[in-house]
């Protein structure tokens, strides 16, 4: 009798101690896999969401073509190896205990990170999150200024060594936006909203194209201060010289003082306004403005003189009548011009 229940007794004692070792076994498995290395092994291409949220602008520097942002960048992306019911609901790693994504800035002039923390969720979801402060270049598009708007671009791309590794998705996550806290308003800025896209780019014939995860903020300059301190001195000291058509042609000494006094101011506000800007090879809106001033000037004293020669042989009548038609005519040419390259440059 004692044989018949002996030995399965034996037998489930001899189970119950294999259970541990099998768990052991399978344990010891799973830390053989090396967490630091590319979830499929480079085979395919692991999908990365990301989301950019700024809380911070700093300065927008058209001379340098540059800004200064800060905020959060999120990264997420999906490794089945460490999916595990048993787990953690969050467990948490250094960036050197786990494989990353090798993305960068394109256009970062300087990156600073602040914090960062690496998490995984029992579905093998991963998520990283930094703060940073950058520096990043940017092409500003100044035909229309100061009436311009500009596009902050932010280009997210992988390391060249690791284009085939990843893949960008096509919607950016949920924490994406702008900051509505007073840290994000500049007082020659209005921001209008953050927009997305994952685009295919071309890095040259020597390295294979790869995807990038663009951010796009557009910016819209607030033109008071360069109304009330350029255009609006600059359209007074133009209209200045039309005195001279008031006074006798014979006062030609201190009259044509009038238009050179004025040539001269416009040259300083120029030079005044013109070294907080790029030194582009176009022109803008309100370098026209400023070329068609000067040229008004220009013919102004170039009248003065013509209708002071006439005098002098003898033709007194007709140049004062000529003098006389530049009362009106100097004026409304000016503001007609000025309205011409308003349309021209801002249409």
């Amino acid at each position: 009798r004692r044989s018949g229940w002996f030995g399965p007794v034996l037998c489930v004692i001899a189970m119950l101690a294999a259970i541990p070792a099998a768990s052991e076994q399978n344990h010891s498995a799973q830390s053989a896999v090396d967490l630091r290395q590319h979830p499929t092994g480079g085979r395919t291409p692991v999908e990365v969401s990301v989301g950019l949220y700024i809380t911070n602008i700093v300065s927008i520097d058209e001379t340098r073509e540059s800004f200064e942002i800060g905020g959060y960048v999120t990264g997420r992306w999906l490794d089945p190896r460490l999916a595990d019911a048993t787990a953690p609901a969050t467990r948490s790693f250094r960036v050197d205990e786990l494989w990353t994504p090798a993305v960068e800035a394109a256009n970062s002039i300087s990156h600073r990170t602040n914090q960062y923390f690496l998490t995984a969720d029992r579905n093998g979801v991963v998520t990283y999150v930094e703060r940073f402060e950058a520096v990043l270049s940017s092409d500003y598009d100044l035909r229309k200024f100061p009436f311009d708007t500009q596009e902050l671009r932010i280009e997210i791309q992988p390391f060249l060594s690791s284009a085939s590794e990843i893949r960008f998705a096509s919607e950016p996550l949920a924490s994406t936006g702008v900051s509505p806290e007073q840290h994000t308003e500049l007082a020659g800025w209005a921001f209008n909203d953050l927009r997305y896209s994952a685009e295919k780019v071309a890095h040259g014939p020597s390295f294979a194209a790869s995807n990038e995860a663009l951010f796009q903020l557009a910016v819209k300059r607030r033109p008071g201060f360069y109304i009330w301190k350029a255009f609006v001195p600059l359209l007074l000291m133009t209209l200045i010289p039309a005195v001279a058509f008031w006074i006798d042609v014979s006062q030609f000494d201190w009259v044509l003082k009038i238009p050179m006094t004025m040539l001269l101011a416009m040259v300083a506000l120029e030079f005044t306004i013109a070294r907080d800007l790029p030194r582009i090879g176009y022109m803008t809106l309100l370098d026209a403005v400023f070329l068609a001033s000067f040229a008004f000037c220009f013919f102004c004293i170039v009248e003065i003189t013509f209708v002071f020669l006439l005098q002098l042989r003898g033709r007194r009548e007709l140049a004062a009548r000529l003098h006389r038609q530049g009362k009106w005519l100097y004026p409304v040419s000016y503001f007609c011009l000025v309205g011409l390259l308003a349309v021209f440059f801002l249409a």
